[in-house]
């Protein structure tokens, strides 16, 4: 199966006219994304665990995607 992330997605988000995003510069996105969905999961399934209700899984799991979106250019 080939990732979800394809490289017209790659180059949609980071290609400047200056300059394309390179092979390795795309596996590095399509790794990070991977990492973040991991984290999501395992939020998820703490929650489920944990016997939370689905009101506070949603809001967990809001949380964590603002706590990996990154808040300031040095986060970047």
């Amino acid at each position: 199966m080939s990732h979800p992330l394809t490289d017209a997605i790659c180059k949609e988000l980071a290609d400047t006219e200056d300059r394309p995003f390179t092979d390795i510069e795309m596996d590095n996105m399509r790794a990070a994304a991977d990492w973040q969905l991991e984290q999501v999961v395992k939020a998820l399934n703490q929650c489920k665990e944990e016997n939370r209700s689905c009101i506070e899984v949603i809001y967990l799991f809001h949380q964590k995607l603002e706590e990996m979106r990154p808040t300031t250019q040095e986060d970047n």
